[in-house]
């Protein structure tokens, strides 16, 4: 099997299901006033201020103009992307309805980079939108006749939308520009250079309702999870609400432990890895295992516990009960079996692995409806230390500065970084969480 990597059982036995404010730590401090950003509109016309939209929309494409019925002889695009002479080339093509090209049309750049210079937006009635190295152009659909270019976006990398109702084209560029919007006869109508200088690439463009976008940063304002902004094409503004709070020793100490147990316990990344009933089950095994031993059975070489258990924890995690089928559920390449009958696991025990990995919690940023954004080290304590002491519990104190001190001096190892979207909640009288989204990102292959 192979070596998994945990935490120490006493330390969060005692500390995250007993309630008790950790030893020395101070009261949980008073949130910090949130914050809302409207920069001001770039536009000739000073646009209103509006309430942004919560920051976990759902897209809602605005109602369509009928389309019109396709005609006998109606084209269709196709495109082929070839990099040439040291830059790119994308050939165009027209198709009629039996797929004989009737119209071609090339694009080339003299140079090429990391961002992608030609990309398709999309069609609308008779026009085909496209972008080059920064222009946005936009050929006659019937025959590929070019109707208009505009090199006012100069962007790269697109993230695009076509309002189906107007033939307005939106765009946002990876390295800029955060918005920028052009009317079907290709007149600029908005565009702004950056939003904010805490964040950057703008991209994940998608509709937030019939006058709105939500567009999405990647990178940026002390962490790497994409956060929401939001263009009211109305009038054309842009708001975001983010807030960040400090993180006193309470809140440190118990976010640590809450990351930490996910980074010991489960995959990197939830809920694209939220997995079968046998994955959520082990991942409450290996909980009790550090957590609540007296959840736990032991007859030497399996752990035996009630789907209760189970259940309450998949619950409290990830808001979802199990309910597994009776008989085996994994057997691994040795023919050791998990498996579930009449209400109860039985797990290989796997005790004498090494519980050995952490996570420093480095940022938590507070979203417009009151979730959160942790931004997370991940951090290994050296195995011999481990084997000759254990996890000492001043680890779970540690802030990214204090994690990277160590690091610095061989005795803790970073192995990756991450963010988890997660909802606040009171929990035995200290900070809790709610998991609803973890993403973590390992520097290098690691076999545990």
């Amino acid at each position: 099997m192979k070596k998994e990597f945990r935490l120490l059982a006493l330390l969060l036995g005692l500390a995250l299901l007993a309630g008790c404010a950790a030893p020395g730590a101070p009261a949980a401090e008073t949130a910090a006033p949130f914050a809302r950003h409207t920069p001001a509109p770039q536009n000739e016309t000073p646009a209103a201020e509006t309430p942004a939209p919560a920051a976990t929309p759902e897209p809602a494409a605005p109602a369509e103009t009928p389309a019109p019925t396709p005609q006998p002889g109606a084209v269709s695009v196709r495109s082929t992307h070839s990099y040439e002479g040291g830059g790119e080339k994308m050939l165009f093509e027209g198709l009629d309805a039996a797929g004989n090209v009737v119209w071609q049309h090339t694009a080339t750049t003299e140079y090429s980079t990391e961002l992608t210079l030609i990309e398709e937006i999309g069609v609308w009635n008779d026009r085909f939108y496209f972008t080059r190295q920064g222009i946005v152009s936009c050929l006659r659909l019937s025959d590929g006749f070019l109707l208009w270019e505009n090199g006012e976006f100069d962007g790269a990398s697109i993230s695009s939308l076509i309002d189906k109702r107007s033939g307005n084209v939106y765009l946002c560029g990876w390295y800029g520009p955060d918005f920028y919007a052009c009317d079907k006869n290709g007149e600029t109508l908005s565009r702004f250079a950056s939003a904010s200088g805490d964040f950057f690439w703008p991209s994940d463009m998608s509709w937030y309702g019939p006058d709105s976008l939500v567009i999405y940063w990647n990178g940026g304002a002390g962490t790497e999870m994409a956060l929401p902004y939001f263009v009211d094409l109305t009038d054309y503004s842009i708001s975001w609400d983010y807030g960040f709070e400090d993180m006193s020793a309470n809140r440190q100490y118990w976010a640590n432990i809450f990351i930490s147990d996910f980074v010991e316990q489960f995959k990197s990344n939830f809920p694209e890895d939220e997995g079968s009933d046998y994955e959520l089950a082990s991942f409450a095994h290996m909980f009790c295992k550090i957590n609540r031993r007296d959840a736990l059975s032991y007859d030497g070489n399996y752990d035996t516990f009630s789907l209760d258990t189970v259940n309450e924890l998949c619950s409290r995690f990830f808001g979802r009960e199990i309910h597994p089928a009776e008989g085996v559920l994994y057997t691994n390449p040795w023919g050791m079996e998990w498996t579930y009958q009449n209400g109860k696991f039985r797990f290989p025990s796997g005790d004498g692995e090494a519980y050995n990995r952490f996570a420093v919690v480095t940022s938590y940023l507070r979203l417009a409806d009151g979730n959160v954004l942790l931004g997370y080290e991940i951090y290994e304590l050296k195995l011999e230390e481990y084997f000759s002491s254990g996890m000492d519990g001043k680890l779970y104190y540690l802030t990214g500065e204090q994690a990277r001190s160590m690091a610095e001096t061989g005795r803790i190892t970073c192995l990756g970084y991450g963010n988890a979207f997660v909802t606040p909640i009171e929990q035995n009288g200290h900070d809790g969480y709610f998991m609803r989204k973890m993403d973590s990102h390992m520097y290098s292959s690691y076999i545990g």
